[in-house]
């Protein structure tokens, strides 16, 4: 490949960055081109990626491939590798590497399957699990290589045959570090509390896999030792309404403020005193990273890659899922002792400068590339 740019076409079945997978391929879109790397997009018609593309003048190529099963997506995907005929063709997520590995006619030679997140032992009925499992252990032959966000996936999709080992990397996503600290005050003005209060921050979809269930127990526990904290959970999904109904019937609603996703958190890390997550699973959150850039301290469940970026007594308290008691003693322990929350922020920042830096993620993406371009995986993942 030397003296030559390489193609890579990015594969995606959903289209909003506020989902990690496509908060990772946009990051690629804007990083790549100034790393030798020619960059085209396979996504659904429509939403942030393809207007990303449009702007930066990255070739869009439309491919419904986002719900149930579509001979249409699978054709127009195979028209689009056809086209750009890219070297590495990039599939982000199960769905996306379902319909590459299938569309591709190289797949075992040129796609690169990127796991964000392994959930397919939790998607469904035990009939669904077994169904899906089954089409990863039967595609992952047709997969140059494996990229997982973290170690823990790596095992994980070892241990269940999805992935082969030797042909994967594990490289953690990478976020940029705020260049100045957002002035203080913003936030906390349009939640109408004073400085001094107490505040824990939650950004997550409002689905399953976050479980705010439990964190919005666990606060109404906190508020008990500590009734003047605010807790405020910036997200949407199904499970709004029956957060809402939850928040009633505990009657803290005075204390839990439930805001609609924006496009900038900065103004939010800034004034938070800590940040919470209670998912069930997980990949390595962007949301994680984000946060201890911003010098927060983290309170989450000790579940895949978070125990990967989040050191316990370092850089934050990590508790078992689902445990609503365990999570208010580490968020009310947190809160309560704010010059340790401070030293445990500052720490963070540091590691995240050091360890998952949006550059450092790139680099590693690129030199996978050029090892499936030059043929290095290819004894390894036909094994």
């Amino acid at each position: 490949m030397s003296g030559r740019r390489l193609r890579v076409l990015l594969v995606a079945a959903a289209t909003s960055v506020t989902g990690g997978g496509e908060r990772h391929v946009a990051d690629l879109m804007e990083r790549l081109p100034h790393m030798g790397v020619d960059v085209g997009l396979v996504a659904p018609a429509g939403g942030d990626l393809a207007a990303m593309a449009g702007h930066a003048g990255i070739p869009f190529h439309r491919a419904e491939i986002g719900k149930g099963f579509s001979l249409q997506g699978l054709a127009q995907l195979r028209s689009a590798i056809s086209t750009f005929d890219p070297d590495v063709v990039h599939a982000h997520g199960a769905r996306a590497a379902f319909y590459a590995r299938l569309a591709d006619a190289e797949a075992s030679r040129r796609v690169v399957y990127t796991l964000h997140g392994i959930h397919v032992d939790k998607a469904g009925s035990a009939a669904r699990q077994r169904a899906l499992l089954a089409t990863e252990r039967l595609l992952k032959r047709r997969t140059a290589a494996f990229i997982t966000v973290s170690e823990a996936d790596r095992r994980t999709g070892g241990r269940l045959g999805m992935i082969v080992v030797a042909a994967s990397t594990v490289i953690h996503n990478g976020v940029v570090m705020p260049l100045a600290r957002p002035v203080r005050g913003a936030f906390r003005a349009e939640l109408g509390i004073a400085p001094d209060v107490p505040l824990a921050l939650s950004v997550g979809r409002f689905e399953e896999p976050k479980d705010q269930r439990t964190l919005v127990t666990a606060w109404a526990e906190v508020l008990q030792r500590m009734p003047e904290a605010v807790l405020a959970l910036i997200g949407s999904g199904r499970r709004e309404e029956e957060l809402r109904a939850l928040i009633a019937s505990l009657d803290i609603g005075h204390s839990v403020s439930l805001l609609a996703p924006r496009p900038d958190l900065a103004p939010a890390y800034a004034d938070a005193d800590l940040f919470c997550l209670s998912s069930r699973w997980e990949g390595l959150p962007y949301v994680v990273l984000e946060a201890m850039s911003y010098g927060l301290p983290v309170v989450s469940t000790d579940v895949d890659g978070i125990p990967e970026a989040v050191t316990p007594g370092e850089t934050g308290v990590l508790v078992a899922p689902g445990d609503p008691g365990a999570l208010a003693d580490a968020v009310f322990g947190v809160l309560g002792d704010a010059d340790h929350g401070r030293r445990m922020g500052v720490a963070g920042a540091r590691i995240v400068a050091e360890r998952f830096s949006l550059d450092r993620m790139v680099e590693g993406i690129v030199q996978v590339y050029r090892r499936v371009a030059s043929g290095d995986y290819r004894s390894q993942s036909s094994s």
